[in-house]
C-alpha cells in the first residue's frame, strides 16, 4: 500500500496514466489467447478533414467504455484504431490549409501537398484520443491511404469486379458542380426551400398550345418529350402529338405515363436530361433521346447540337441566339434568363410559390445536377432483400436503429456510385487499352501486382502508349466499407495477405458508430461483406447519438457553437468528461450539460475522499484479505453490516453486469453510482466509521470492517473503471501498488468482480434494510427540526408500525447494531418501544416499517 497523495493532482495523474498504459502495452490484443475469447472492434476511423470536436469525444468515449468493460469481462478485445485520410473530405482540409485549388494543379503536386498536411492534423488525433484515454491497440494504427489499405482497398475492387458485382457504366449520375465529381445516393442531403412553379405555354404542331408546369425553365433546352397522365381530359386530344419548345424550336412527343401527378401545376410536365430521378425513369422507358444542356461545373453549356436529325428545331436562328445569352451561366443565372425571355415572348403565362425539396451535396452544399458521365458501379439494387437479410442478422443497439438501415436500403434508388473525380484517393486498378484489335477494353492488374496507380505504372505485357490509365479514384467509403478487412488485411479466402488472421478475426465483435452514417459507413460495409462473403461483417453494432448545441441543433463552425475539446477537458477534467458520455444510452442524441460535467467532477472527487478514508483506515492495520466470499465463509467477515454492505454490492456487480452485456452501460452506471452515493457514501461509510478507527490489535467485528472496506473499495475501482479509467486506476495503486513499482492494472483482461468472489446477492438484506429504514427516518426528522445531522440525541425510541416489522424482529435485528446506531445518529441512548414518544419530535420511516421519536440532547451550556 503507497502514501495517499496530499490532494487529487488531476493533470499530473492523467499524464502518469497516459504514460503508464504507452509504456506497458496495456491493451495490446494477445494472439496468444484462445480464439474464442475474442471480441473484435470495427473502430470508426476518424475522417482527416479538420481539428476533432466534442462529438468525436461523446461517441469514441462510449465505444472505449464498451472495450473497457469486455476487456475486464476476460475478452481479449482487439481495438485497433485508424485515420481516414484520403478523399474529398481531406482535399478539402488540404485546400484550405495551404489556400489553393486542387483542381488547378498537377495530380503528383496536390498529392505531395496532402501528404504533407495530413501528419499533422493526424498526430493531434492522436494526442487527444491518449488524452480520453482511449484503451486502443497502437500497434493496430493504420491509415486508409498507405500502401497496405491501397492494396486492401484494392483487392475488394478485383474481387467484385471479378464477380461481376462492379461494373463500368456510362449513364445519369448524381453530380455535385462545386466539387466536380460524381456522388452516391448516400452522400446526398435534402433540404426544403421555396421555389417558383412557372406555367409556360409550349405551341402544338397543327395550332393550339399546351400549358406545362416546370420549376426548372433552364432544362427547357434539354427537353425530349411532354408528359400527361393517361386519365388527363386532355391525354386523348394531346398524346400522340408534337409539342414545340419555346426559345428553341424544337418539336417533342406528348406521351402518357401514369408517374405524372395530374394534381401538380397544368397536370402536364416537361421530361428533360435530368431534372430528377423521375427524368431518368421516363427516359428510359420511353426511350427518349438524351439531350444535355449543363455541364461538369454548373454552367449552361456554350454550345448544343440542335439542328441535326437527332435533335431537329424549326427555329435555328432562335435557338442559337437562346445559346448563345445563356453560355456560361450558372444554374440559377440561367433560370432567371430563361423566365425573363419567356415572358418578353408571351410565353410565361403564370407562377406560383411552391416547396421544393431540393438534393444537395452532404459536403459542398451544392445543389446537384444529374449528368451523363461513365463512372464505376457496384451492384447494390438488384439485392436490397439480401442486404435487408443481412442485416437482420445483426443485433443493432439500440434495436430501433435497425428501421433507419431498413428503410435507406428500401429507398435506395441508385447502384453504389464509387469513382470520383479527384486526385487524392485509392487509384481505381484499371487500364482500358488502345492495343488495334481490343480498345476499350478493361485491364486490371493481377492480385501480386498491387497496389497500383494506372496513371503512373502500365498493366503487365502492355507499353505506356498502349494503355490509357484510369484517372478517377475511389470514394472514400469505398475504402473505409472495408475497415474490418484493413485490420485483418484480407478480403476473403482467395484474395488477402493474413488469411489465418482474417479467418479469426471476422467477422467481428462491434462496430460503434454514429446514427448519420448509417447510410453510408454502415450499409456500404454490410453491401461488401455480403458481396466478398456472404456474411455479416460484425455480429452487434452500437449506434450512438450526436452532442448537440446548448438550442438543440446541430452543432456548427458558422454559428459558432462548435466546442473544443481540449478546453473542456482542461476545465473539467477527463474522468468528469468521460462520465458525461457515460450518462447518456446509445442512439440518444444529447445536448452537452454543464450540470452533468460537475457531477461528474464531484463523483470523482468523492471517490478519491472515499477511497482515502478506507486507505486511512486500512494502511496501519495487518490484515490478509482474499475474496470477499472466501472471507465471510471463513468468519473474518462477521457483522451483518458488513455482509448486508457486501450482499447489495453483489447484487450491483450482477445488474451492472448485465446492463454492460446487453450494451446498456449508462444503465450499468446508475446501477454502481447509486449503490455508490445512496448505500455506501451516505450511509455504510457513516456506520462503519467507529468500527474501523483501530487502535492496537483489531476486534472481529473491527477486522470485519477493514475487510469489508478493502473488498468494497476495490469493486467500486473496478465497476467505476470503464468510465473513470484514470482516477480508479491511481487509487487501485494506491490500495494495491507496493511502495516502489505499480500494482497490476484495474484495467486487466479478467479484472472485472467476478460474482463468484464476492457475497451472495442481498446477504442479510433485511438487517441492512430495517437500518437504514431507522437511519433515515432520524435524519428525516433532524432536516424537520432544522437541526445538524450530527445534533446529539438524549434518547433515540425506535417502535414499530401497524403492518411494520413486529418489535421483536426489530429488537433481534437492531440490537447487535446499537453502537453503529448510536454513531451515526449521534444519540446517547436507544431505546425499543411498543409505541413511539407522541410527545417528541419523530416520523414513520420511508418503507413504513418503523417509527423513530427523539428527545434532542439539551443545547451544552456556553463556556
Amino acid at each position: 500500500m503507497k502514501r495517499f497523495p496530499d490532494q487529487y493532482d488531476r493533470a499530473e495523474i492523467e499524464g502518469a496514466c497516459q504514460r503508464r498504459w504507452a509504456a506497458d502495452d496495456a491493451f495490446r490484443w494477445d494472439p496468444k489467447v484462445a480464439a474464442e475469447l475474442d471480441y473484435v472492434i470495427d473502430t470508426p476511423p476518424p475522417t482527416v478533414s479538420g481539428t476533432l470536436h466534442v462529438g468525436h469525444v461523446y461517441s469514441y468515449t462510449q465505444a472505449d467504455i464498451i472495450a473497457r468493460y469486455f476487456r475486464m469481462s476476460g475478452r481479449n478485445v482487439l481495438y485497433p484504431i485508424g485515420w481516414d485520410d484520403n478523399g474529398l473530405p481531406t482535399e478539402r482540409l488540404v485546400e484550405k490549409d495551404k489556400k489553393v485549388r486542387g483542381g488547378t494543379m498537377s495530380r503528383d503536386a496536390f498529392v505531395a501537398l496532402c501528404r504533407e498536411v495530413i501528419p499533422v492534423y493526424e498526430t493531434q488525433f492522436r494526442e487527444l484520443f491518449s488524452r480520453l484515454g482511449l484503451s486502443v491497440d497502437w500497434s493496430r494504427e493504420y491509415q486508409t491511404i498507405s500502401d497496405e489499405s491501397r492494396k486492401v482497398s484494392q483487392l475488394s475492387f478485383l474481387d467484385l469486379y471479378r464477380k461481376g458485382l462492379l461494373e463500368r457504366r456510362l449513364e445519369p449520375t448524381l453530380w455535385d458542380p462545386a466539387d466536380r465529381t460524381a456522388l452516391a445516393q448516400a452522400e446526398v442531403e435534402e433540404i426544403e426551400r421555396t421555389g417558383k412553379l412557372n406555367t409556360v405555354a409550349f405551341a402544338l404542331e397543327g395550332g393550339g398550345e399546351v400549358l406545362i408546369a416546370t420549376t426548372r425553365p433552364e432544362l427547357i433546352g434539354g427537353c425530349g418529350a411532354l408528359m400527361i397522365h393517361p386519365d388527363n381530359p386532355r391525354a386523348g386530344e394531346l398524346v400522340g402529338r408534337n409539342a414545340i419548345t419555346p426559345l428553341y424550336g424544337v418539336p417533342v412527343p406528348i406521351v402518357a405515363d401514369a408517374k405524372v401527378d395530374p394534381e401538380k401545376g397544368t397536370g402536364v410536365v416537361m421530361c428533360c436530361t435530368f431534372g430528377d430521378v423521375t427524368d431518368i425513369f421516363w427516359w428510359r422507358t420511353h426511350k427518349l433521346p438524351l439531350r444535355l444542356v449543363i455541364d461538369q461545373a454548373g454552367r449552361m453549356m456554350a454550345t448544343l447540337p440542335i439542328g441535326g436529325e437527332a435533335w431537329p428545331t424549326k427555329d435555328a436562328a432562335t435557338a442559337a441566339a437562346t445559346i448563345d445569352a445563356l453560355k456560361g451561366l450558372k444554374v440559377e443565372q440561367a433560370r432567371a434568363a430563361v423566365l425573363d425571355m419567356l415572358a418578353k415572348n408571351g410565353a410565361l403565362r403564370g407562377q406560383t410559390a411552391t416547396n421544393q425539396v431540393i438534393p444537395v451535396a452532404e459536403r459542398s452544399g451544392a445543389p446537384l445536377e444529374i449528368l451523363v458521365t461513365a463512372q464505376w458501379f457496384i451492384k447494390t439494387l438488384d439485392y436490397k432483400e439480401q442486404i435487408l437479410a443481412k442485416g437482420r442478422e445483426i443485433v443493432w443497439h439500440p434495436d430501433y436503429m435497425r428501421q433507419r438501415f431498413e428503410s435507406w436500403v428500401e429507398a435506395l434508388k441508385w447502384d453504389w456510385s464509387i469513382s470520383r473525380q479527384r486526385h487524392f484517393g485509392v487509384p481505381l486498378p484499371v487500364w482500358y487499352s488502345k492495343r488495334k484489335g481490343e480498345e476499350g477494353r478493361i485491364i486490371v492488374p493481377e492480385p501480386d501486382a498491387l497496389p497500383v496507380d494506372p496513371t503512373r505504372q502500365t498493366p503487365a505485357g502492355y507499353s505506356a502508349d498502349e494503355v490509357i490509365g484510369e484517372s478517377d479514384v475511389m470514394d472514400t467509403w469505398a475504402t473505409s466499407s472495408v475497415s474490418p478487412q484493413l485490420v485483418t488485411r484480407t478480403i476473403n479466402d482467395a484474395l488477402g495477405l493474413d488469411h489465418e488472421a482474417h479467418r479469426r478475426l471476422f467477422p467481428m465483435a462491434l462496430r460503434p458508430q454514429a446514427h448519420d452514417i448509417i447510410r453510408t459507413w454502415a450499409f456500404y460495409t454490410i453491401v461488401k461483406a455480403m458481396h466478398h462473403q456472404h456474411t455479416v461483417p460484425w455480429r452487434n453494432i452500437a449506434i450512438s447519438g450526436w452532442c448537440l448545441a446548448s438550442d438543440g441543433s446541430k452543432m456548427s463552425k458558422s454559428k459558432g457553437t462548435v466546442i473544443d475539446p481540449i478546453k473542456l477537458l482542461n476545465e473539467y477534467g477527463t474522468d468528469a468528461v468521460r462520465y458525461w458520455t457515460g450518462t447518456s444510452r446509445l442512439g440518444n442524441d444529447t445536448v452537452l450539460a454543464p450540470n452533468t460535467l460537475k457531477q461528474g467532477k464531484r463523483l470523482v472527487t468523492k471517490l478519491w475522499n472515499a477511497a482515502r478514508l478506507a486507505h486511512i483506515a486500512l494502511e496501519p492495520a495487518q490484515i490478509m484479505p482474499r475474496t470477499a466470499a472466501a472471507d465471510i465463509a471463513a468468519g473474518v467477515i462477521v457483522h451483518s453490516l458488513d455482509r448486508w454492505l457486501l450482499g447489495v454490492l453483489a447484487d450491483i456487480i450482477a445488474k451492472a453486469t448485465a446492463a454492460f452485456e446487453a450494451y446498456e452501460y449508462a444503465q450499468a452506471l446508475r446501477e454502481i453510482e447509486d449503490f455508490f452515493w445512496r448505500i455506501y457514501c451516505d450511509n455504510y461509510l457513516e456506520l462503519v466509521k467507529s468500527r474501523s478507527r483501530i487502535e492496537g490489535a483489531p476486534t472481529p467485528e473491527q477486522r470485519s470492517a477493514l475487510h469489508t472496506l478493502h473488498h468494497a473499495t476495490l469493486a467500486l475501482l473496478h465497476l467505476f473503471a470503464p468510465f473513470l479509467p484514470f482516477v480508479c486506476e491511481t487509487l487501485n495503486d494506491l490500495m494495491l501498488g507496493p511502495s516502489e513499482g505499480t500494482a497490476p492494472t484495474v484495467h486487466a483482461r479478467g479484472a472485472w468482480p467476478r460474482p463468484a468472489d464476492h457475497a451472495a446477492p442481498n446477504l442479510d438484506r433485511a438487517v441492512g434494510e430495517l437500518v437504514l429504514e431507522a437511519v433515515n427516518a432520524v435524519r428525516k426528522t433532524k432536516s424537520e427540526l432544522q437541526v445538524s445531522l450530527r445534533a446529539p440525541i438524549a434518547q433515540l425510541i425506535i417502535a414499530p408500525v401497524e403492518g411494520g416489522v413486529p418489535l421483536p424482529e426489530i429488537e433481534a435485528q437492531l440490537t447487535p447494531l446499537i453502537g453503529d446506531l448510536k454513531d451515526v445518529a449521534a444519540a446517547a441512548a436507544i431505546v425499543f418501544a411498543p409505541t413511539a414518544n407522541d410527545g417528541w419530535p419523530g416520523s414513520v420511516s420511508l418503507g413504513e416499517k418503523l417509527r423513530v421519536s427523539l428527545q434532542m440532547a439539551a443545547p451544552a451550556a456556553p463556556a
